[in-house]
Protein backbone atom coordinates (compact mmCIF):
# COMPACT_ATOMS: atom_id res chain seq x y z
CA UNK A 1 0.00 0.00 0.00
CA UNK A 2 3.07 2.53 0.79
CA UNK A 3 4.58 2.08 -2.54
CA UNK A 4 1.20 3.09 -4.32
CA UNK A 5 1.13 5.97 -1.70
CA UNK A 6 1.98 9.92 -3.14
CA UNK A 7 4.89 11.50 -0.96
CA UNK A 8 3.10 13.42 0.49
CA UNK A 9 0.45 10.17 1.67
CA UNK A 10 3.63 8.86 3.00
CA UNK A 11 4.24 11.27 5.30
CA UNK A 12 0.56 11.17 6.10
CA UNK A 13 0.91 7.70 6.60
CA UNK A 14 3.85 7.34 8.81
CA UNK A 15 2.58 10.38 10.87
CA UNK A 16 -0.08 8.47 11.89
CA UNK A 17 2.02 5.77 12.65
CA UNK A 18 4.17 7.41 15.01
CA UNK A 19 1.36 9.14 16.89
CA UNK A 20 -0.41 5.79 16.95
CA UNK A 21 2.87 3.87 18.20
CA UNK A 22 3.43 6.76 21.01
CA UNK A 23 -0.47 6.81 21.97
CA UNK A 24 -0.55 2.81 22.48
CA UNK A 25 2.50 2.79 24.62
CA UNK A 26 1.18 5.78 26.36
CA UNK A 27 -2.38 4.37 27.69
CA UNK A 28 -2.64 0.54 25.90
CA UNK A 29 -4.70 -0.85 23.17
CA UNK A 30 -8.03 -0.82 25.21
CA UNK A 31 -7.90 2.75 26.24
CA UNK A 32 -6.27 4.25 23.06
CA UNK A 33 -9.24 5.62 20.68
CA UNK A 34 -8.68 7.13 17.12
CA UNK A 35 -9.47 10.49 18.03
CA UNK A 36 -6.30 10.59 20.71
CA UNK A 37 -3.69 9.25 17.56
CA UNK A 38 -5.84 12.02 14.91
CA UNK A 39 -5.43 14.83 17.63
CA UNK A 40 -2.15 14.12 17.97
CA UNK A 41 -0.84 13.46 14.19
CA UNK A 42 -3.43 15.61 12.30
CA UNK A 43 -5.50 14.56 9.53
CA UNK A 44 -8.73 12.84 9.34
CA UNK A 45 -10.50 9.73 10.66
CA UNK A 46 -11.36 8.77 6.77
CA UNK A 47 -7.22 9.17 6.07
CA UNK A 48 -6.94 6.96 8.96
CA UNK A 49 -9.58 4.26 8.04
CA UNK A 50 -7.83 4.43 4.11
CA UNK A 51 -4.38 3.52 5.58
CA UNK A 52 -5.12 0.84 8.35
CA UNK A 53 -8.72 -0.10 8.34
CA UNK A 54 -9.38 0.01 11.76
CA UNK A 55 -8.41 0.32 15.41
CA UNK A 56 -7.16 -3.36 15.32
CA UNK A 57 -5.71 -2.72 11.64
CA UNK A 58 -3.84 0.26 12.93
CA UNK A 59 -2.37 -1.59 16.16
CA UNK A 60 -1.06 -4.24 13.46
CA UNK A 61 0.36 -1.74 11.59
CA UNK A 62 2.48 -0.17 14.66
CA UNK A 63 3.78 -3.55 15.81
CA UNK A 64 5.04 -4.82 12.05
CA UNK A 65 6.21 -1.60 11.40
CA UNK A 66 8.59 -2.00 14.23
CA UNK A 67 9.22 -5.14 13.63
CA UNK A 68 10.23 -3.80 10.06
CA UNK A 69 12.12 -0.95 10.85
CA UNK A 70 14.82 -3.41 12.97
CA UNK A 71 15.39 -5.75 10.26
CA UNK A 72 16.37 -2.79 7.56
CA UNK A 73 18.05 -0.48 10.17
CA UNK A 74 20.05 -4.03 10.86
CA UNK A 75 20.44 -5.39 7.25
CA UNK A 76 21.48 -1.80 6.59
CA UNK A 77 24.43 -2.03 7.92
CA UNK A 78 27.61 -1.80 5.69
CA UNK A 79 29.57 -5.09 6.78
CA UNK A 80 29.88 -6.42 3.40
CA UNK A 81 33.83 -5.26 3.15
CA UNK A 82 34.56 -5.21 7.28
CA UNK A 83 36.69 -8.19 8.13
CA UNK A 84 34.70 -11.40 9.53
CA UNK A 85 35.20 -10.12 13.38
CA UNK A 86 34.18 -6.62 12.70
CA UNK A 87 31.14 -6.91 10.88
CA UNK A 88 30.03 -9.88 13.33
CA UNK A 89 30.85 -7.53 16.10
CA UNK A 90 28.76 -4.59 13.90
CA UNK A 91 25.95 -6.62 13.48
CA UNK A 92 26.00 -8.07 17.66
CA UNK A 93 25.78 -4.13 18.87
CA UNK A 94 22.81 -3.87 16.42
CA UNK A 95 20.83 -6.66 17.24
CA UNK A 96 21.37 -5.87 20.99
CA UNK A 97 20.35 -2.44 20.74
CA UNK A 98 17.16 -3.64 19.10
CA UNK A 99 16.41 -6.13 21.46
CA UNK A 100 17.24 -3.56 24.14
CA UNK A 101 15.68 -0.53 22.71
CA UNK A 102 12.66 1.28 24.99
CA UNK A 103 10.30 1.72 22.36
CA UNK A 104 10.92 -2.03 20.94
CA UNK A 105 10.27 -3.51 24.56
CA UNK A 106 6.87 -1.33 25.20
CA UNK A 107 5.77 -2.80 22.06
CA UNK A 108 6.11 -6.77 23.42
CA UNK A 109 4.77 -5.96 26.32
CA UNK A 110 1.63 -4.58 24.96
CA UNK A 111 1.62 -7.61 21.87
CA UNK A 112 2.34 -10.29 24.84
CA UNK A 113 -0.60 -8.57 26.48
CA UNK A 114 -3.00 -8.26 23.35
CA UNK A 115 -1.54 -11.39 22.07
CA UNK A 116 -5.13 -13.15 22.43
CA UNK A 117 -7.27 -10.68 20.61
CA UNK A 118 -4.50 -10.72 17.65
CA UNK A 119 -4.10 -14.33 16.40
CA UNK A 120 -2.20 -13.84 13.86
CA UNK A 121 -0.25 -11.16 14.57
CA UNK A 122 2.22 -12.48 16.33
CA UNK A 123 3.63 -15.13 13.06
CA UNK A 124 3.14 -12.11 11.34
CA UNK A 125 5.51 -10.10 13.26
CA UNK A 126 8.32 -13.11 13.61
CA UNK A 127 7.79 -13.37 9.75
CA UNK A 128 8.64 -9.63 8.74
CA UNK A 129 11.04 -9.40 11.83
CA UNK A 130 12.88 -12.44 13.65
CA UNK A 131 12.49 -14.88 11.45
CA UNK A 132 13.79 -12.34 8.00
CA UNK A 133 16.63 -11.32 9.94
CA UNK A 134 17.73 -14.78 10.83
CA UNK A 135 17.80 -15.57 7.15
CA UNK A 136 19.69 -12.86 6.33
CA UNK A 137 22.60 -13.60 8.99
CA UNK A 138 22.76 -16.83 7.68
CA UNK A 139 23.51 -15.85 4.10
CA UNK A 140 25.92 -13.52 5.58
CA UNK A 141 27.42 -15.85 7.33
CA UNK A 142 27.86 -18.18 4.30
CA UNK A 143 28.92 -15.44 2.66
CA UNK A 144 31.99 -15.30 5.19
CA UNK A 145 32.72 -18.90 4.80
CA UNK A 146 32.54 -18.40 0.98
CA UNK A 147 35.73 -16.00 1.59
CA UNK A 148 37.62 -18.44 3.95
CA UNK A 149 36.65 -15.47 7.00
CA UNK A 150 34.26 -17.93 8.17
CA UNK A 151 36.31 -21.18 9.52
CA UNK A 152 35.11 -24.94 9.82
CA UNK A 153 31.93 -26.36 7.93
CA UNK A 154 29.82 -24.90 6.04
CA UNK A 155 27.27 -23.01 8.22
CA UNK A 156 24.60 -24.77 9.46
CA UNK A 157 20.90 -23.24 9.28
CA UNK A 158 20.83 -22.88 12.97
CA UNK A 159 24.10 -20.88 13.12
CA UNK A 160 22.40 -17.61 12.70
CA UNK A 161 20.28 -18.46 15.68
CA UNK A 162 22.84 -19.66 17.87
CA UNK A 163 24.77 -16.38 17.53
CA UNK A 164 21.63 -14.28 17.58
CA UNK A 165 20.91 -15.96 20.94
CA UNK A 166 24.78 -15.55 22.47
CA UNK A 167 24.13 -12.07 21.77
CA UNK A 168 20.76 -12.26 23.55
CA UNK A 169 21.95 -14.18 26.67
CA UNK A 170 19.24 -13.26 28.84
CA UNK A 171 19.49 -9.15 28.10
CA UNK A 172 16.43 -8.88 26.85
CA UNK A 173 14.46 -10.26 30.05
CA UNK A 174 16.75 -8.49 32.17
CA UNK A 175 15.65 -5.01 30.59
CA UNK A 176 12.11 -6.45 30.97
CA UNK A 177 12.12 -6.84 34.46
CA UNK A 178 14.86 -5.06 36.00
CA UNK A 179 16.28 -2.96 33.91
CA UNK A 180 18.79 -1.21 36.37
CA UNK A 181 20.14 -4.40 35.96
CA UNK A 182 22.05 -4.05 32.91
CA UNK A 183 25.41 -4.25 32.75
CA UNK A 184 27.18 -1.33 31.63
CA UNK A 185 28.64 -0.43 28.12
CA UNK A 186 31.71 -1.51 28.47
CA UNK A 187 30.65 -5.37 30.10
CA UNK A 188 28.33 -5.39 26.91
CA UNK A 189 30.92 -4.56 24.50
CA UNK A 190 32.75 -7.70 25.92
CA UNK A 191 30.02 -9.68 25.63
CA UNK A 192 29.81 -9.51 22.14
CA UNK A 193 33.27 -9.79 21.26
CA UNK A 194 33.55 -13.12 23.57
CA UNK A 195 30.44 -14.12 21.52
CA UNK A 196 32.20 -13.51 17.95
CA UNK A 197 35.31 -15.31 19.36
CA UNK A 198 32.71 -18.35 20.24
CA UNK A 199 31.84 -18.30 16.45
CA UNK A 200 34.40 -17.36 14.65
CA UNK A 201 37.14 -19.95 16.85
CA UNK A 202 34.80 -22.85 18.36
CA UNK A 203 33.08 -23.92 15.27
Amino acid sequence: MTQQLSERGQRRRQALLDAATHTFLQHGYERTTLDMIIAEAGGSRRSLYEYFGDKRGLFSAVITHHAQKMVHDISNLDVEDLPAREGLELLGHAFFKALTDPVNLELYRLLIAEGSAFADLGQTVYEAGPHLLLEQLQLYLQCLHDRGQLPGAQPDPHAARQFFGMIKADFQLCALLAPTQLPNAAAITEHIRSCVTLLLENR
